[in-house]
């Protein structure tokens, strides 16, 4: 990773966008070495110099993007929003507008959520699991458990909404465009229906 580090930041971001790209369209079963290392101007034997092998470069890639995706949530303007609800909403939206910004992380990350490899199945649970606490320390609140019918039902509801976006992102992956403005309807009347069905109705005011 030294040398690879090493690189100019041009360089470095040619390689990576050129590793996204191919493990986005193709998978990682299918994504050749060799197609990543033409698309980026280099030799194969280098990726391999810089990285070490095709699994170390995909968590590399994993780790690259998901440090870019949350860097792009704000602790602040998740505390200022006072309803479970809205923080998943919010949550939703900042990583849909980040994907639309960034399309090869974007094409990498969508095809990650469906990857079905044994060989990277390690590294993609681990990185699930991280951004799974990273989201619900982001989003959950001790007195959310109070608005709701059942207070047990608070995370549950958090991770069903969570897999609602991730299903939605991955049906856009074809047209990423889409992602944004499809979020923006069809989740916001989802999370309406879930908080109609699980809030006290005092909080429904």
């Amino acid at each position: 990773m030294n040398k690879f580090l090493s690189l100019k930041e041009e360089k470095q971001v040619t390689i990576i966008n050129a590793a996204l790209g191919c493990f986005g369209k193709y998978g990682y079963a299918k994504a050749s070495v060799n197609d990543i290392a033409v698309l980026a101007g280099i030799s194969k034997a280098s990726v391999f110099q810089y990285f070490g092998s095709k699994k170390q470069l995909y968590a590399y890639l994993l780790t690259y993007a998901g440090d870019i995706i949350m860097s792009s949530f704000r602790q602040a303007d998740f505390d200022e929003k006072t309803d479970l609800f809205d923080r998943i909403l919010l949550s939703s939206l900042t990583e849909a507008k980040t994907l639309e910004k960034n399309p090869y992380i974007s094409q990498f990350i969508l095809s990650a959520w469906t990857e079905t490899s044994d060989e990277v199945r390690d590294i993609l649970t681990e990185f699930k699991n991280e951004t799974g606490k990273f989201r619900n320390h982001l989003i959950l609140r001790k007195d959310d458990v109070s608005k709701f019918k059942n207070p047990n039902d608070a995370e549950t509801v958090l991770q069903i909404l969570m897999l609602m976006a991730e299903g939605y992102a991955a049906h856009c992956r074809n047209d990423e465009k889409t992602m944004y403005s499809s979020l923006t309807d069809d989740f916001q009347k989802m999370i309406a229906a879930m908080r109609r069905n699980f809030y006290k109705e005092e909080y429904l005011l």
